[in-house]
């Protein structure tokens, strides 16, 4: 049957309100059913540690469960292809840490464009690094592990090549005109297993990982790598106090949703975070686990990971690093 173009006018417009309230309602519902929370590396790890700290305090502020699910594999990019291929509705998140801005210059063939297809709700926590060293490694400081490795040869192990420890390290060589020798292993534990029984010299460990080993004497700490020292080793200078000026390295931790999520749904999802962040047992909580917490907005935290996605692609470069 033929239709008058304003009838259909008409019947457009109709179609259009009912969609804004439907749209509008599910927004004032939200959530109304279980949300997941994708950790992209396996459990025991920072992303996990965290995500199961802030999973049941969301559950609480949001009236419904958040559900952790770990999904590891190729650096962390399989957990993050999954969020930024969900459906932007508010219900899938992603526990990021600064690899996901890391992965798009050391991967050659990525999935999705972290930038283009992710946004945070917001930033939880940080970590330090702390530069250790096997007790047989004469060096007891920044500039005196300089000149020592500019004399010969030392070895630093991480839990993998392009990880942020490795970059670490690599950000360190270039600042200092040194060459410390890479070995990748496969995880903390084995690198961190290596490194106390003395196979390799040194190490941009995380705190959490090597804490117990600096207070026992089995490691000793040169220096860590974030802007202030760190309340787990208050007498330990930073890097950049003990004579690499500029030098700042750390690791963030947040919640990501995928970039088109409806701005009701991912305001309300950071003001919940923002409370769960606002208690003191939750913030007590995630210091005794070695971290660092901080509360970042949405706006902000997206600036800071645009900043580092910009300022890991020079560092990655310069080391000419690449995962096929």
């Amino acid at each position: 049957m033929f239709q008058h173009p304003i009838t259909l006018k008409i019947l457009g417009a109709a179609f259009s309100a009912l969609t804004l309230i439907g749209t509008n309602a599910q927004a004032q519902d939200f959530p109304s059913k279980p949300i997941r929370l994708v950790v992209p590396f396996s459990p025991g790890g920072g992303n996990d540690t965290l995500a199961r700290e802030v999973a049941p305090r969301l559950a609480e502020k949001l009236g419904q469960p958040v559900v952790v699910e770990n999904k590891p594999g190729a650096g962390g990019n399989i957990g993050a292809d999954i969020v930024a291929k969900a459906p932007s509705d508010g219900y899938t998140l992603l526990m990021a840490s600064n690899q996901v801005v890391i992965n798009p210059s050391l991967y050659s063939n990525m999935s999705f464009d972290v930038l283009r297809d992710l946004k945070p709700i917001g930033f939880i926590a940080d970590v330090q690094f702390a530069l250790v060293a096997h007790p047989s490694v004469k060096a007891n400081s920044v500039t005196e592990l300089i000149q020592q490795a500019k004399a010969q040869p030392l070895h630093h192990g991480t839990p993998g090549t392009g990880t942020p420890q490795h970059l670490a390290a690599e950000a360190f060589n270039r600042m200092t005109d040194v060459k410390l020798i890479h070995i990748p292993y496969r995880g903390t534990g084995p690198m961190t297993a290596d490194l106390v029984g003395g196979q390799i010299e040194l190490s941009f460990a995380t705190l959490p990982s090597v804490e117990a080993y600096i207070k026992s004497g089995r490691l000793k700490a040169l220096g860590v790598t974030g802007k202030k020292r760190s309340p787990l080793l208050p007498d330990v200078p930073t890097v950049a106090e003990a004579g690499v000026k500029g030098y700042d390295v750390s690791t963030w931790y947040g919640l990501l949703i995928p970039r088109n999520t409806p701005a009701a749904a991912s305001q309300k999802l950071e003001a919940a975070l923002q409370e769960v962040m606002g208690q003191p047992d939750t913030r007590n909580s995630i210091a005794t686990k070695g971290f660092e917490p901080r509360f970042v907005t949405a706006k902000d935290a997206d600036q800071l990971m645009r900043n580092d996605f910009e300022a890991w692609a020079a560092i990655i470069k310069d080391a000419q690093l690449k995962i096929e």
